[in-house]
């Protein structure tokens, strides 16, 4: 499939689910938008990724503010956009009695606020050039796992966000989600090298942990735009460990 000349923002995109998405539009033809909170580790993607076709979109989304100043940034840059990618997400995990208030705020203004005002200020130009929006969710916004009700909070409503936003941005937008199971990125070894990951690897049918490449490609599928009739979907890649819940 060419995407060639399609203009696309992915919101996280220096490290793991977002860094395969980029590389995934990047070999079909598009323009990429890299995105990181450090210039620096913009930068280090871009070059690692070959210099090409890319724009260096540093930004955090701590803000409604923040979040309309990246996304312009990335339309200036680009010279308009066609797919918005809400990739960018953290996790933590533990006891729901041992969650504070910081790690709270923390998770729901990167994983939900800044999905929502990322999406509010990429409307008008996605409107103008009947684009399409692709958010990161993941198997947990779907069913809930053990020691995680925030992040499965986070990620719950990012999947009824997608649900939604595709009944007010049709006919006009596509808004869709991909939901990875376990993925090895730095989320699944805590930054390190891959340890014991037996348990993680059993949780699902195909007894495995999925890989950033995977999800990158689905996440340029329901991108795609010879897919015009797809909305409001929610795409498990989660080696069927949803199917079997």
């Amino acid at each position: 499939m060419s995407y060639e000349g399609l203009r696309v923002l992915i919101t996280g995109s220096t490290r793991g689910i977002g860094k395969a998405a980029a590389q995934a539009f990047l070999e079909r033809g598009a323009r990429v938008a890299i995105n990181g909170r450090r210039a620096e580790d913009v930068a280090a993607t871009i070059a690692e990724l070959g210099g090409a076709n890319m724009i260096a979109a540093p930004g955090d989304m701590a803000s409604a503010k923040a979040c309309s100043k990246l996304v312009w940034g990335a339309i200036e840059g680009l010279g308009g956009l066609d797919v918005l990618v809400n990739n960018a997400g953290v996790f933590d995990s533990g006891p729901v009695v041992d969650v504070s208030e910081e790690t709270y705020d923390w998770m729901m203004d990167i994983n939900v606020k800044g999905v929502f005002f990322c999406s509010k200020a990429a409307i008008p130009e996605l409107r103008r050039n009947k684009g399409s929006i692709v958010m990161t969710a993941s198997e947990s916004g779907l069913s809930g796992n053990k020691d995680t009700a925030l992040y499965c909070t986070s990620k719950g409503a990012v999947v009824n966000m997608t649900r939604a936003l595709a009944h007010d941005l049709a006919p006009d937008i596509r808004v869709n989600a991909v939901c990875p199971g376990a993925v090895m990125t730095d989320m699944v070894t805590g930054g390190g090298e891959p340890g014991d990951l037996t348990e993680m690897e059993n949780f699902s049918p195909m007894k495995r942990i999925g890989t950033p490449k995977e999800i990158g490609e689905a996440i340029c599928f329901l991108a795609d735009p010879t897919q015009k009739f797809m909305t409001g979907a929610l795409l498990a890649v989660d080696g069927g460990s949803t199917a079997c819940r």
